[in-house]
């Protein structure tokens, strides 16, 4: 047991327990997160004064990878969770809970000098696609169109492919041409649009300012164009918009239940309002219940996370620490263990599939061995889509090159 401390110590174990009782962790979209959702953090604070809500806005994916290794209470999206993250929880004993906060409608944006006034969907589906190149063939001026994008975990980014450059198929083919640029702060799309009379991206309504221009969009050629509003959004007329979502793993507890229960309400529909977006009327969907303890709620697993140095596949003595204490939890039999290997979002992806699939075979190939059965391991490989900080600065990437290894307990639920 001693030893088993000190390895877990010296390798900085990122071990998962549950939440105090006092605060609210949110992970996730950047749309909810950006603004409203520490609006809503510091309206619900004010009446709980001994309550901390702590907001992180990465993109909707971080919102599930936050839930299942535990570094969030709350997930925020501005997407259904998709199929793979259903099953993600499910293998690992626990459901999703979701909450509809309220609408948003995904604005088409463009420097305020950009004389076109309005787009087709299938035009949208154009330009980003990289079909057509030039603003002259959307009516425009003739110059080069300068794609920008947010990153593809983002929900707004898997939304707006969904919904434009796929037109509402699902199972379409449609990607965003290869010169698009990738930002992941939605006031950095802003500002390069505001500068660039070439450029064209797409936001949350609730972003939009006088910076840029936002463009009425049909449904298809020969409709009329709407412009996006809260009217136009409660009614379903504006054709790009998308619901703003809450998760929780199982029925959440204590001060999250709590917060959920404020954003919800008459005070909190306010709020969404005051953002741009379009609360919700559904009900709260929270039963009544007495105040559970801290120790309640879904936690049925522990992760451990091993970073890596840029490209490296090759396991440091710290990781070898960390393994060996995982590896003397999983000979009790109690537990089988998920290797997920990831990348920072450096490089090609192909290039970043291949560094994260291999730091997961690494990790798998040291626990076997040391005598863990290969039944009891299941290895999967994320590349770049599931992020844990930023891209954006060395500190962040370095976060990003890791291997999460989850323990569940065994005799748990399965999908």
């Amino acid at each position: 047991m001693r030893r088993w401390r000190q390895a877990c110590l010296a390798a900085a174990l990122v071990a998962v327990a549950a939440a105090a009782a006092d605060t609210v962790r949110i992970k996730g979209s950047d749309t909810i997160g950006g603004a409203l959702a520490p609006d809503l953090g510091a309206a619900f604070q004010a009446l709980h004064p001994g309550t901390r809500v702590i907001v992180e806005a990465l993109g909707s994916g971080t919102a599930f990878v936050g839930l299942l290794d535990g570094s969030a209470d709350l997930g925020a999206s501005s997407r259904p969770a998709s199929a793979k993250e259903l099953n993600q929880a499910a293998t690992r004993g626990v459901m999703l809970k979701e909450f509809l906060l309220g609408y948003d409608g995904v604005a088409v944006i463009v420097h305020p000098s950009n004389p076109v006034n309005a787009l087709t969907v299938a035009e949208i589906s154009d330009l980003f696609t990289g079909k057509k190149q030039r603003w002259s063939e959307v009516g425009g001026e003739n110059r080069p169109v300068r794609r920008i994008s947010r990153p593809s975990y983002s929900g707004t980014h898997a939304f707006f492919k969904e919904k434009a450059l796929r037109r509402g198929d699902a199972r379409g083919a449609e990607e965003f041409a290869a010169d698009t640029q990738y930002l992941e702060d939605n006031n950095d799309i802003l500002a390069a649009v505001a500068s660039d009379p070439a450029a064209v991206a797409y936001v949350g309504l609730g972003w939009v300012d006088a910076r840029v221009k936002v463009l009425p969009v049909a449904p298809s050629a020969g409709q009329a164009a709407v412009q996006p509003s809260l009217e136009s959004i409660r009614t379903g007329s504006y054709p790009l918009y998308r619901p703003l979502l809450f998760y929780t793993l199982g029925e959440p507890a204590g001060a999250t239940r709590e917060f959920l229960r404020f954003a919800l309400s008459d005070q909190g529909r306010q709020i969404v309002s005051a953002h741009g977006f379009v609360p919700s009327d559904a009900p709260v969907g929270l039963a009544e219940a007495s105040p559970p303890s801290p120790q309640a709620g879904p936690r049925t697993s522990t992760t451990y996370r091993i970073t890596f140095p840029a490209g490296a596949t090759t396991l440091s003595d710290e990781a070898r620490a960390t393994l060996r204490a995982v590896a003397e939890r999983l000979s009790t039999g109690a537990f089988r263990a998920i290797v997920v290997g990831h990348a920072d979002a450096q490089g090609p992806a192909a290039a970043n599939q291949a560094v994260s699939r291999a730091r997961a075979n690494a990790v798998a190939a040291y626990l076997r061995e040391l005598g863990v059965a290969p039944g009891a391991l299941t290895v999967e490989s994320r590349a770049a889509e599931e992020p844990v900080a930023t891209n954006e600065s060395p500190t962040g990437r370095a976060a990003n090159r890791r291997v999460d290894v989850t323990l569940v307990p065994l005799g748990r639920p399965q999908s």
